[in-house]
Parts: C-alpha cells; structure tokens; sequence
C-alpha cells in the first residue's frame, strides 16, 4: 500500500501538480515507513526549494520522523541544528508529547551543540511521558557541562523533585536557586514553595512566602496547595479569604487548588461562595472546576444542585 501511495505521487507530480504541505508530510511519512533513504532525500531536496522548509514546522517535523525511520540520524540532526532554538525546543516537546521519547532522546543525543533551551527541552520531554527519573539524570548530567541552569529549567526540576518527593534533591535545587539569585523569579518561588509542601516540610513553605516582599498569585496559590497537601484545610480556605483581603487576585489554578481543597475537606458552603467569586475576578469556570464542584455535590447527596455544574460543563 505505501508503494502504492508513492505511485500515485509520482503520477502527481509527472502531471505538474505540487503537493500542498498536508501530501508532503504524508509522503515524507510514507517514505519512513518503506525505509526509502533515498527517496527521502530527493522529497527533502524538493522541500528545500520552497518556503515550508523554513516556515512550516509540520513539514520540518516529518524531515525528521522520515530520517529516523530511515536510521539516518545524521541527517535528522543535521536540520534540526539549522532550525531556530524555540523550533528545536518545540520538536522535542512535540515528540515527547506524541509519545515518542525515543525520538526526542535520539535527536538530542546527536546534537553537536546543545544549550540551555536544548537541555531544559528535554527534561520536559522525560517529564511529558513519566520518566522523572530520568529528567533528574539529565539535570545532573547538564550541570557536569559548562551550561547552567536558568530559572526556567530550575522551575523545572523542583516540579520534578516534588513529584518524586525527594527533598534532599529538592534542597540541593533550592540551594542552586539561591546561588543564582533566582528565588526573586515568581514561578520559581511557587515551585520552591509546591516542592516543600508536596515533600511534607509546610514550615519551610511558610518561610519562603513570607520572605518574598511582593506575592503574586502563583505564590499563593502554591501556599494554599501546600496547606492542602498537609490536610490543613480551613487553613487553606482562610488563607484564600486572606489573599483577597490583601489585594491579590486569584486566578483559574488558585480556584482550582481552593475547590480541590473544599472537596477533600466537605466544605459544601465554601465551595459554593468560592466558586461564586470567580465572576468577581473574571475567570470562567472551566470543566475542571466544574468537575470538582460535581464530585463534591454528589458525595453529599445534592444532586439537584451537581446537575446545574453537569450542565454548565458540558456547554464548556
């Protein structure tokens, strides 16, 4: 069937017809599939003649998939390097994201030049399909060459360290933030806070927020997560109340982080003064929202009320 298909090309193009970017990501993947190396490269050559080649990352991507099927990794290697940084980035996330880690892996392996947007790509990639594990090797690994970290990949890394509930890896990051000065970095601070709160260790939560001058909502939001996490529930809705009191606005994940905790908790009354707030702050209730609130209502028997959310999700 896929020789068949690169008949029909053959035709196609005899005719003077073009293929749009849609038949030539096909075809390209056709030729991976038949392992046509050669083919492949005359389709690249022709792709190399018109604008898609720099312009269109579908296109660019099935460069690629067709020269790894092929076992050519040099070649795949060889377009990546000539692409931007933020498109190389973005193919290793969008294999890891379809699943195919290998892909992202083989690719960074043959890197002759990697950078900090390089490497932080590829610990996503590990943490896009579970192998947080592995995100940890390719931190240590990275930190072994003459690249270092910026807050982006720090951010990344304590995600991973409170996943895995490994705070004496989580301390040893924190103790690279600091020296960088990074922990002025908002995000950075909310993943320091989450890490310490996933971990167990809220005391160490409470300190670092307290010792940021100007606190945004991602940083509540990981104190209110924190609190959750330690099953300090009505801690965790008053310090909701508190953010509000003092100028702060919530967004979508702060409500989210909130609902979960009145879930847990059986706070129904709360719930619905929560939920209720996100009008005033302009946020639309999302399915996620709208889920938690379902779950919690018909835990308690308020199904009446559950079916109101049933019917506002599915608008959603």
């Amino acid at each position: 069937m896929s020789w068949q298909v690169l008949e029909h090309v053959r035709l196609m193009l005899v005719e003077g017809i073009s293929p749009n970017l849609v038949v030539m990501a096909v075809i390209l993947d056709v030729i991976g599939e038949v392992g046509a190396r050669n083919l492949g490269r005359e389709a690249h050559g022709f792709v190399v003649k018109r604008i898609w080649y720099h312009e269109e990352i579908s296109v660019l991507s099935a460069l690629i998939d067709m020269y790894l099927k092929c076992g050519d990794v040099g070649s795949g290697s060889r377009i990546l390097h000539s692409v931007m940084k933020r498109k190389v980035s973005s193919l290793m996330v969008l294999y890891s994201k379809c699943g195919v880690i290998e892909y992202s892996m083989r690719l960074f392996d043959g890197m002759a030049r990697r950078n900090v947007v390089s490497w932080t790509a590829m610990i996503d990639s590990c943490v896009e399909n579970g192998r947080l594990c592995e995100a940890i090797g390719v931190m240590r690994s990275m930190l072994l060459t003459e690249h270092r970290p910026d807050t982006v990949t720090m951010a990344r890394m304590l995600r991973v360290c409170g996943k895995l509930k490994v705070l004496r890896l989580g301390k040893e990051v924190h103790g690279q933030v600091l020296k960088r000065g990074f922990v002025v970095v908002h995000y950075v601070a909310a993943e320091l806070i989450d890490m310490y709160g996933i971990c167990g260790d809220v005391d160490k939560a409470k300190l670092l927020f307290s010792a940021i001058p100007v606190k945004g909502s991602m940083t509540w939001s990981a104190l209110i997560r924190a609190y959750g996490y330690k099953e300090w529930y009505q801690e965790a809705v008053d310090l909701f109340d508190d953010m509000i009191s003092n100028g702060c606005s919530p967004n979508r994940f702060t409500f989210e982080a909130v609902l979960s905790i009145c879930d847990r908790a059986g706070f129904v009354e709360d719930a619905f003064r929560i939920f209720d707030l996100m009008s005033r702050f302009k946020i639309e209730a999302s399915k996620e929202h709208c889920t938690i609130m379902i779950r919690l209502l018909t835990r308690y028997g308020k199904l009446d009320e559950a079916q109101r959310f049933v019917e506002m999700s599915s608008s959603l």
